[in-house]
């Protein structure tokens, strides 16, 4: 009797993992694979490498178009780490390259 329980436990758990796998795929990305700020060119080529300030204000810029909210959560030399959020709370989190304009979700 032991030995057939077991089975039917392992394949309802598999079950369940299953289906929180399609739950991630609904909806649309809040940010496309590859976008990039619109103050640098589209294949990475930014003059030079932007501020803190320049970044911060270029990310702001970008989503506000989309009525969300920045939180800068870390910077760094040459990447900056931003939450982004609307009114019921996170839906991003991503990676901006200063150097390149590239946005990255992380999320």
């Amino acid at each position: 009797m032991r030995s057939m329980i077991f089975p039917v436990v392992i394949v309802f758990l598999l079950q369940l993992t299953a289906l929180d796998a399609f739950a991630w795929s609904e909806g649309t990305p809040v940010t496309p694979y590859g976008d990039f700020c619109p103050q640098c060119g589209k294949y990475g080529t930014c003059n030079t490498i932007m501020t803190n300030y320049d970044a911060e204000k270029a990310l702001k810029d970008y989503y506000d178009r989309k009525e969300l909210e920045v939180e800068i959560q870390d910077a760094g030399e040459r990447f900056i780490k931003a939450r982004i959020h609307d009114a019921q709370g996170i839906v991003d989190i991503i990676i901006f390259d200063r150097r390149t304009g590239r946005i990255r979700s992380i999320y």
